[in-house]
């Protein structure tokens, strides 16, 4: 399993118990859109949250020429703060919001300078006189979090030389006064002790520590009283919890569960199964009241103690709450209702602002919609959708997807969009990945964008031959890719040369199989991505049942080479390093499997630099390997298309222009490389010190930085050679892949199989 972490930060995830294997993947955060309720009853002159009501939703906000929303508004941060990271934002003993950073990384060696800053009259100011970095340095301690007690004291902790945790009362006179003195101090076999996300001090003096799956309550002798269970998240910031009023409130279960801190028992439980999607990442505060607010990339969300339905506040869709390159880090309420969010860019640095308003003369509602429909959530498509409604406040783009995240695409799903298409109806812009393109350009359903590609062509910062890869063979163009990945080949150049027909594919022969071992469904499907020209470039492809058996031939052959299997069982996964998963594409990150001399070559799929650390590393290891793309193949994704019977062609259009702008495509979200030029230069250009990646089974262990300059040059310039886009309809490979196990399995012949294939293909193309 790969996962980005910092040097350092390895050791953290490894003491957290998480096992780091070289299968899997890491999850993304899914996204949701929620509507705005428009008024809280306190801003129609009634009561408002935190009065024991329930806030539906008000249906009156919904109606055109309804008004009052939340607006949001940028407050700058010192120009200092550029390459900062928060380590504390508050309201601290004078009521005014306070933050705390310091210069590096969270991780960093050494001792980082660590800054405090007031919020005052509308400007933020540096403290020059705030004590707390000089008494960390002279303490050897580099702050990770700053922390304004329930008691009415300032408390800071942070790591040692040794990267052991300890927790200071800064002292009015400056001082550091310890807390919990060996609490935090490895237990015996171990190296590292507890490094907890997050701190909070109550009335008391008591202490509640974070863990990942627990949190411990420490009296202020440092005895500990009692633990609380919690949810883990499975990233080490996960810090979802506040106390008030003598609770305390975290998720378990996924449900959001109140503590009585005088036992530590569960006092209440709380639902939020209606707040759509990003609820990992949550920021959980109290309203003063009992009552409990959620902020999330959705939005603002809040219930009553006592209440049944949470209130949407704010419309996250309608803001920078929204925007997938960002991350929220903090979120206060303000004095009147209003709100403050902090966010940051990649790697915690590039800190960001933004404070909530209630407005009443602004429309409940964009007067104008825009509708973007795809199977599956895409990061590029939420990004793109947040850039373009802050460039156009007066329309709403509404993203609507048929599953969140890990959830499956059901026939039905496709089926019941087919018939609102047909019928003239449906979302203004589709994503068509995984989507009948073919079919809908048939029956017209899709727009003609030849013009636009035009104009994005002739503006010199697109991949032309990327856009020039959809065209028909009228010349027009109905759908264009937001993102793109191509398959990459690691090995000599014996084997590399292997991959250049079927034939050679099924007769190659050398030390070590071709490819490692996989299951059968990775291997059809790589076999046809690699081979794509040669399967697919006549209209018949597939249909042609002498290139079919040739096919199914070349990848038995394989397969018998390598010890293929088309179940593996757990003892086998384990014995082969690998799995029953597969990919759409059965591209399998497999470097790992050639540095330990499983195979003669392997596949990766470039989708993004940070993906391709081990297999630079692989390659650097190993002398005379070559890493060379596979032919000039590619695999367009996010492939955007505007419904022809739209009412609203030009903002149609325009947000396809934000799709593919410099502004959304220059963020890095970790779902394929971007199509615009200036943007593909400058994420190359962009070095990321301390990013590291770690993989291994077994005994095998192998870790590697982020590819170097020369490297990500070598790479990037391979988006040029790109001509030829991979469209193939899984559908039909799930149909090859099923008809074909059992000839794979030795139970019927290869020309049996291929007429059982050809059959059900026969009854799924002529629908």
């Amino acid at each position: 399993m790969m996962i980005k972490i910092h040097k350092k930060g390895m050791a953290w995830l490894l003491m957290a118990g998480l096992v780091l294997g070289s299968l899997g993947g890491c999850q993304k955060k899914a996204g949701g859109t929620i509507e705005d309720t428009g008024k809280t009853k306190a801003q129609a002159g009634e009561s408002g949250p935190g009065d024991g009501s329930t806030v539906l939703p008000s249906e009156e906000a919904k109606e055109p020429g309804a008004m009052g929303r939340y607006g949001e508004t940028e407050i700058e941060l010192p120009q200092e703060m550029e390459n900062h990271m928060k380590c504390g934002f508050m309201k601290g003993e004078s009521g005014s919001l306070e933050l705390f950073t310091k210069e590096g990384d969270y991780y960093s060696d050494g001792i980082s300078d660590a800054f405090h800053y007031v919020y005052q009259d509308g400007i933020w100011e540096k403290d020059e006189n705030w004590a707390g970095n000089d008494a960390l340095k002279e303490k050897g301690i580099d702050l990770m979090e700053a922390a304004y007690g329930q008691d009415g004291s300032y408390y800071l902790g942070g790591t040692d030389g040794d990267y052991r945790y300890h927790l200071f009362r800064l002292e009015e006179d400056g001082s550091l006064t310890e807390c919990l003195e060996g609490v935090f101090d490895p237990t015996e076999g171990r190296e590292y002790g507890l490094l907890p996300p997050k701190f909070q001090v109550l009335e008391d003096g008591s202490f509640l520590i974070y863990e990942y799956y627990e949190v411990y309550l420490y009296d202020a002798s440092g005895k500990r009283l009692f633990s609380m269970a919690k949810d883990f998240s499975g990233t080490t910031s996960d810090a979802r919890g506040f106390s008030e009023g003598g609770e305390f409130v975290t998720v378990l279960d996924n449900q959001i569960v109140r503590y009585d801190l005088k036992n530590g028992r569960i006092t209440d439980t709380v639902s939020y199964d209606e707040i759509d999607g990003a609820r990992d990442a949550a920021e959980l505060l109290g309203d003063g009241q009992g009552g409990i607010y959620m902020a999330t990339e959705v939005g603002l969300s809040h219930i009553s103690k006592g209440g049944s339905m949470w209130e949407v506040l704010i419309d996250g869709s309608l803001n920078h709450m929204g925007m997938r390159s960002i991350y929220m880090t903090g979120f206060l309420e303000g004095e009147s209702q209003d709100y403050y969010g902090l966010f940051a860019e990649e790697a915690g640095k590039g800190l960001l602002l933004f404070h909530y308003v209630y407005d009443p003369d602004m429309a409940a509602v964009p007067p104008s919609g825009l509708t973007v429909y795809s199977l599956k959530d895409h990061s590029t498509v939420r990004q793109a959708a947040s850039q373009f409604q802050s460039e156009h406040p007066d329309v709403r783009v509404e993203v609507r997807t048929a599953v969140e995240d890990g959830g499956s695409v059901t026939e039905e799903m496709i089926q019941g969009l087919n018939t609102e298409l047909l019928s003239g109806k449906g979302a203004d812009i589709l994503i068509l990945d995984g989507l009948p393109a073919d079919s809908y350009i048939e029956k017209g359903i899709l727009m003609d964008l030849s013009g636009l590609v035009e104009e994005l062509e002739s503006s010199g910062e697109m991949y032309n031959n990327l856009l020039d890869g959809l065209k028909e063979e009228d010349g027009k163009i109905y759908q264009v890719p937001a993102r793109f990945s191509f398959p990459l080949l690691l090995g000599e150049e014996k084997a590399i040369q292997a991959y250049s027909s079927l034939e050679a594919m099924k007769g190659y022969e050398g030390e070590k199989p071709l490819v490692p071992t996989e299951n059968y469904g990775n291997l059809l499907r790589m076999t046809a991505t690699l081979r794509y020209k040669e399967l697919f470039g006549s209209r018949e492809g597939l249909a042609d049942r002498g290139l079919l058996i040739r096919y199914l031939e070349t990848v038995k052959a394989i397969g018998e080479a390598n010890g293929a299997k088309t179940v593996f069982s757990e003892e086998e996964m384990e014995e082969k390093w690998t799995s029953n998963y597969v990919k759409d594409d059965g591209i399998i990150d497999n470097s790992i499997q050639y540095d330990a001399g499983r195979a003669d070559s392997s596949t990766e799929e470039a989708d993004g630099y940070g993906t391709l650390c081990i297999a630079a590393e692989v390659r650097r290891l190993h002398p005379g390997t070559l890493m060379v793309p596979a032919e000039d193949l590619y695999r367009p994704f996010m492939l955007a298309s505007v419904n022809h019977s739209t009412a609203n062609e030009e903002l149609a259009k325009e947000f396809i222009r934000c799709l593919l702008s410099y502004e959304v495509q220059k963020e890095e979200l970790y779902d394929g490389f971007p199509v615009n030029k200036k943007a593909m230069a400058f994420i190359t250009e962009k070095d990321k010190e301390g990013f590291s990646v770690g993989s291994g089974i077994g005994d095998y262990h192998i870790s590697a930085e982020y590819p170097s300059r020369e490297v990500r040059e070598e790479i990037g310039a391979m988006a040029d050679t790109l001509k030829v886009p991979v469209r193939i309809d899984w559908t039909v490979m799930q149909m090859v892949e099923e008809g074909a196990r059992d000839y794979l399995d030795g139970k019927e012949s290869v020309e049996q199989a291929a007429d059982k294939i050809l059959r059900t293909m026969s009854i799924y193309l002529a629908e």
